[in-house]
Order: C-alpha cells, then sequence, then structure tokens
C-alpha cells in the first residue's frame, strides 16, 4: 500500500508484526506528513535523499534514506520520538516494520561515550539504523 503524499515509493508493509504487545496496545494509525524542505536540509544536508515524516499516535517519525558508516553508504535511518516520554518498545516495533518491511535489517546503537549523541531537547529520541554486516550475528545456524 502507497502511503498518500509520498513521492519515492515509501510504503506501509501490511504483514503481522512480530513478537507480542502489552496487554491492550492497539495499532495507533500511521500517516505521512510533510517533512519541511528547510528540515531536509538540516537533516540530510542536501535535498536529493529520501526524507518521509510521519505521525503514529504520540509518536513522530523520521525515515531517511541517507550516508552513514564511514564509507558513506546509504542505509535506512529511522528517528522516533514522543514529545514527554520515550516511545515504547511497541511503537518502536511497529513503526520499524511498518515502515521498513520484514527484510530490513535495523539496530539501536549505543556507541562509545565519544560518538554519543543526545542534548536534553531530544532526551525521548530513539535512532534506529540499518545495519548489513557480512557476519550477520542476527542469524541462527
Amino acid at each position: 500500500m502507497r502511503v498518500p503524499g509520498t513521492f519515492r515509493s515509501a510504503r506501509i508493509w501490511e504483514g503481522e508484526i512480530p513478537g507480542s504487545f502489552e496487554p491492550g496496545f492497539v495499532e495507533p494509525p500511521l500517516s505521512e506528513i510533510p517533512v519541511p524542505d528547510q528540515l531536509r536540509e538540516i537533516v540530510q544536508g542536501r535535498s536529493d535523499l529520501q526524507l518521509h515524516s510521519f505521525r503514529m499516535g504520540e509518536c513522530r517519525i523520521l525515515l531517511g534514506h541517507e550516508p552513514g558508516g564511514i564509507h558513506g553508504e546509504l542505509r535506512w535511518h529511522l528517528t522516533i520520538s514522543c514529545l514527554d516520554r520515550h516511545p515504547s518498545w511497541d511503537e518502536i516495533k511497529l513503526a520499524r516494520y511498518r515502515l521498513l518491511g520484514p527484510d530490513t535489517v535495523m539496530a539501536m546503537l549505543l556507541p562509545p561515550v565519544a560518538d554519543y549523541v543526545n542534548v536534553p531537547e531530544q532526551d525521548h529520541v530513539f535512532q534506529l539504523w540499518e545495519i548489513d554486516d557480512p557476519a550477520r550475528p542476527w542469524e541462527i545456524d
């Protein structure tokens, strides 16, 4: 299903979300909202890369395909936040699978202290990055 208002094939995966959910959790609607050009420049430094903005209940989500890592390869980057609380695991998992489908490997990274990025104004922001590790540690033999 194509997300209304998108330009470069942002889609919502409609498959079953893996794992369990907290009792009483109800999947909130996910809707795409316009990305201001100024935000695109701030987030990615250029305007030709994919960047999408979504609302999902109380969560705000940015999904970008942008340079990451030491070689600057294009990788998916999902940022999810709430104004006055941390997003729940159910919300993070739901956003990740709905926006990136069943096959992309994403990880929440906790880097060395010298590379840790956070400011008080963004205390409720979580970031997931696409991982493409040839060792594939997530696969079970």
